[in-house]
């Protein structure tokens, strides 16, 4: 005879099993601390690239467009001065964003695993309790 039981906790591990895209079990092999740290890495590093390509793309539009293009000193500091304020925004709202999602992620993944593992057990004394 069909435990329904038995059934229903085994699809739904085997549907865990399927739908495992997001990575759960690599995500949980970190501890939340150093996932978060690895990614904060990588948006430190995408970040200051991109903001590298803009400026870069921005000066040489500005070089372009004036043939000649004269800066004195103090022009040329108060340009650098808000070229680092704006990376200083930009990789601040771009670290608080991360972190909060990563951390997120990283918790939701520990919740599916516990989920998996749940069902797991109780097919685990499924199994015992047949024999």
């Amino acid at each position: 005879m069909v435990n329904t039981e038995k059934v229903y906790l085994m699809t739904k591990a085997a549907l865990f099993e399927k739908k495992e895209t997001n990575g759960a079990i690599h995500i949980v092999s970190f501890r939340r601390k150093d996932y978060i740290l690895y990614h904060m890495m990588l948006v430190f590093l995408s970040v200051t690239i991109a903001y590298m390509i803009l400026v870069g793309t921005v000066f040489f539009m500005i070089v372009m467009a004036n043939d000649t293009l004269v800066l004195n000193v103090a022009e040329m500091v108060i340009i650098i001065a808000a070229l680092v304020a704006g990376y200083a925004v930009l990789l601040i709202l771009y670290y608080t964003v991360s972190h909060k999602y990563y951390g997120e992620k990283h918790v939701k993944a520990r919740q599916d695993i516990r989920t998996y593992l749940t069902v797991m057990k109780a097919l685990e004394t499924m199994e015992k309790g047949d024999t």
